[in-house]
């Protein structure tokens, strides 16, 4: 009996001791990191309304997140701060394209670049950064790069050769934007029947080239030169993804130098219905589409 007793007592005072323990509460979801410092962005403009780069930033990360008019309002506020910054204009000529308004973006982007010319260049910082944390471009050479894409969405290729040669000394100065440039600049004189320049030019760019984020453009830079095989360059990529889109683009492009309209058609096809709205490979394959129907 005294030993039931016992082991009742001792069982009575760990079931004290070692309460139930209550359901953990469900914690709250992460915020998305792109709005987090979108907010970070819009404090720093609230304590410091009048700032340039404040204005940019919070342009820029509302970009990120696909609030593209919300941006361009931004940019165009700031404009009215700030009439005479080329920054401001090269970011909303950017996103011009982004929607689709070429005309605009060709516009706006040609005041930045006449708007720089009294200032020295500099390393303009990413909103998203590569792996190694190093931007690839500056104020000038996106200037320059996004004009001459703005040229080539609209058709007018001479005015987008012209706008990359003004930018090449630039833009060989960086193996990343030296791609970039060498592959839409190619494609634009391939676009004019000025095949043999196109050919010496994607000559220049080397398999070895150490980079940082344009590996899609390297291997389109080699596809053109007769260095890599078509089947190659999707390989790997999945598609939905704006690799699939920069890739497919340049892929379909290649098809139609060498008179395979079907094959062109179908990748394009896929681009515009499965990959992201804001690759400039999307927006490009969108033009091409449409010229096609209009044909």
């Amino acid at each position: 009996m005294r030993t039931a007793l016992c082991l009742f007592l001792a069982l009575t005072i760990a079931a004290c001791a070692s309460p139930a323990r209550l359901p953990a509460e469900p914690t709250a979801p992460a915020k998305d990191p792109k709005l987090v410092a979108l907010e970070e962005a819009q404090t720093a403009l609230a304590k410091d309304p009048g700032n340039e780069e404040c204005i940019i930033w919070v342009g820029r990360r509302l970009a990120y997140l696909g609030r593209f008019q919300e941006a361009q309002a931004q940019y165009t506020q700031g404009l009215g701060l700030y009439p005479k910054s080329y920054k401001l204009m090269r970011h909303r000529g950017h996103r011009w394209i982004t929607l689709r308004r070429f005309d605009i973006a060709v516009a706006d982007l040609t005041r930045a670049e006449e708007l720089m010319q009294s200032h020295p260049d500099e390393v303009e910082p990413d909103g998203m950064p590569n792996p190694a944390g190093i931007p690839i471009g500056t104020y000038r050479s996106n200037i320059t790069y996004h004009l001459a894409l703005a040229h080539f969405l609209r058709g007018e290729y001479a005015q987008a050769c012209a706008a990359w040669e003004r930018g090449a000394s630039t833009n060989a100065a960086n193996p990343d934007r030296l791609v970039s440039s060498t592959y839409w600049h190619a494609l634009a004189l391939f676009r004019l029947n000025r095949d043999s320049e196109a050919l010496a030019l994607l000559g220049k760019v080397q398999p070895d080239l150490k980079l940082l984020e344009n590996e899609s453009y390297l291997e389109l830079c080699l596809l053109f030169a007769g260095k890599r095989k078509p089947q190659a360059v999707l390989e790997g990529i999945p598609p939905g993804t704006s690799e699939h889109a920069t890739r497919g683009f340049g892929l379909s492009a290649w098809y139609r130098l060498y008179d395979k309209s079907a094959e062109a058609d179908a990748l394009v096809r896929e681009i515009v219905e499965r990959d992201p709205e804001n690759s400039f490979g999307r927006i490009a394959a969108e033009v091409d589409q449409k010229r096609a129907t209009e044909k």
